[in-house]
């Protein structure tokens, strides 16, 4: 079941001074329900571009985003938020967790803007910080526990309200390698139950834990990569890529 529609999607800054900017010149893909899809590109190449978009954060020039078939463009302003809280959950590089709450009141903060009983918040922030490892960190506050402990709870945020996606952005660039795989696992997990994931990375580790690759360059989807069978180890494939691109680019020099 195809959950996620990106057709023909162009994207221009046109700054008061200077030329414009071709950010994302046309990008085509579909994601399908419980995909686990990384997103990888050198700086500039408009990944991050890519994902404000699918995130609602940022307008396309041309084209059309349509998440279970709902247009992007369809939506009234004051309508987006309610939309990214329904459909949308989101990882951060830097957590984005608020000092001032505790990690079960920073996890609460989507249910208390939907809206929710303390009843129901109470029990699913239960039930997914015991699934994350965090349960016994809980009335600790940001700055109490490891960075670890923190990404575990912006995961729990993200997708305390069942989201449609996961939208992560470099979740594991602020971690130490210990951290960043645990933290992995735990997406794979989440993603073998059904979850629907997009993360934009420049890391080989945790692109490789996902079940197809997108690479962009110039604002272009250039190639992709898909695991051919359960468990393959899609790592190889990415060092192979990335070194293609790279002696072409030497070449073309």
């Amino acid at each position: 079941m195809e959950i996620l529609n990106v057709q023909n999607v162009k994207k221009v800054y046109k700054p008061r001074l200077g030329a414009k900017v071709e950010a994302l010149v046309d990008i085509n893909f579909t994601v399908k329900k419980g995909e686990y899809i990384a997103i990888m590109g050198e700086s500039g190449s408009g990944k991050t571009t890519l994902l404000n978009i699918l995130a609602s954060l940022d307008d396309v020039t041309e084209g059309e985003v349509m998440l279970e078939g709902v247009n992007y463009q369809s939506i009234k302003n004051e309508e987006l938020a309610a939309f990214r809280r329904k459909h949308l959950g989101f990882v951060f590089q830097d957590f984005n967790l608020l000092d001032q709450f505790n990690l079960k009141d920073n996890i609460f903060l989507p249910l208390v803007l939907a809206n929710k009983s303390v009843k129901e918040m109470n029990e699913k922030v239960k039930q997914i910080a015991v699934t994350l490892g965090i349960d016994h960190v809980l009335d600790k506050y940001p700055y109490e526990v490891s960075g670890g402990q923190q990404q575990r709870a912006a995961v729990a945020r993200a997708l305390i309200t069942s989201p449609s996606l996961i939208l992560a952005d470099e979740p594991t660039g602020a971690l130490d390698s210990r951290s960043a795989n645990e933290l992995l696992d735990l997406l794979g997990k989440f993603h073998q139950s059904g979850q629907t994931i997009i993360m934009v990375t420049h890391s080989v580790c945790a692109a490789s834990k996902a079940s197809r690759v997108l690479f962009i360059k110039d604002g272009k989807i250039i190639s992709e990569i898909r695991k051919s069978y359960k468990g393959e180890d899609l790592t190889q494939k990415i060092f192979d890529m990335q070194s293609s691109a790279v002696a072409k680019r030497i070449h073309n020099e």
